[in-house]
């Protein structure tokens, strides 16, 4: 009997060290990794309705289905972001550099306006110049920077109708940071700091009588139902600078993975992020021309009030990144205007 129940212990053993086979005849994979993307956009911004989940398919099928990518929502703050993924509670995030205004100097080259070309050669030219420029200032410390974008050009959008920008004198307005406030503060506007999300109430309830924001937040925001007007500038007022972000350790932790997932990331994924905000864009329009609000374009005399505000906040910013961050600035932004101005998808 010993005999007997040696035998059978020593084929049960045997039988549990054969792989167990799936139907296509490959070994049982191991369970996929999974990193958390935090979002602070609404569910259905287009980030989150097509920007992200096409990067994280990209990223399953780079890395064979080892890893995979869960969006959540709420993790904190819009300007909680970047310390969110710096200290691990999220492995991915975006940071949007206008809530950031001591942190980052050297994005808000992007974010002047004159550059005159969409989303994604903004997106593209920003992240060729921040891996040969800016990356060696290290304003993203604690942070691995996997991928950048703009949003569409900054859009004036009011309750009320204006004639020309001395009109914005005291109102209170929405700004976002960076060098739409260099832009608010020249115009004599009350700045008004909060999130997008936070614009819709402060504008229903009368706290701010205007927001700075790209056109597309006029859907995605709601922000068509409480300011009818809008104001754009050829070029835009301002663009709005994003980082996309990953916690280092999170990163290194993927092994050989990791080149998988920055193989699909990086410039990559800044023209699909670019290609996302381009399209909420026009899908916005749509919506406002249905809700019936007025877009108007700002007329010549208009022109030359904003074009006299923002050479001296350029000509500003190339001095103070020349002296604080040791480049220089000029050239730095006359590149990314080239490689912008000459790209094509």
């Amino acid at each position: 009997m010993s005999s007997r129940l040696l035998t059978v212990a020593l084929a049960a053993l045997l039988l549990l060290s054969i792989p167990v086979l799936r139907p296509s005849g490959g070994a049982l994979a191991q369970e996929p990794r999974v990193l958390r993307l935090s979002t602070w956009v609404p569910p259905g911004h287009e980030l989150n309705r097509s920007v992200f989940p096409a990067w994280a398919r990209s990223v399953e099928r780079a890395t064979g289905g080892r890893v995979r990518i869960a969006m959540e929502y709420n993790l904190a703050a819009p300007n909680a972001q970047f310390d969110l993924v710096r200290d691990g509670r999220a492995d991915i995030g975006y940071v949007f550099h206008g809530y950031h205004p001591d942190r980052f100097l050297l994005p808000r080259l992007t974010e002047l306006p004159g550059t005159g070309v969409d989303q994604v050669a903004a997106s593209v030219a920003y992240w060729r110049v921040h891996q040969a420029h800016l990356a060696r200032a290290d304003e993203h410390r604690g942070v691995a920077v996997i991928g950048v974008m703009l949003h569409g050009p900054g859009v004036l959008h009011l309750k009320q109708p204006i004639t020309q920008l001395r009109d914005l004198t005291g109102m209170r307005i929405r700004v976002p940071g960076g060098v739409s406030s260099d832009i608010a503060a020249v115009l004599g506007i009350r700045a008004v700091s909060l999130g997008p999300a936070q614009a819709y109430a402060a504008l229903l309830d009368g706290r701010a009588d205007g927001a700075f924001l790209p056109m597309e937040s006029k859907e995605s925001f709601r922000i068509l139902e409480v300011a009818r007007h809008s104001v754009e500038m050829p070029g835009g007022f301002y663009d709005g600078s994003f980082s996309i972000v990953m916690n280092p350790a999170a990163l290194d932790s993927l092994g050989p993975d990791r080149a998988a997932l920055m193989s699909v990331s990086g410039e990559r994924l800044s023209a699909l992020a670019g290609r996302g905000w381009r399209a909420a864009d026009g899908r916005a329009r749509t919506a406002i021309d249905a809700a019936g609000n007025i877009v108007t374009m700002a007329d010549a005399a208009m022109q030359l009030e904003f074009e006299a505000i923002f050479g001296p906040i350029e000509m500003a910013w190339i001095i103070k990144a020349s002296q604080a961050r040791g480049i220089d600035a000029l050239s730095v932004l006359a590149e990314y205007r080239s490689i912008a101005r000459t790209f094509s998808e």
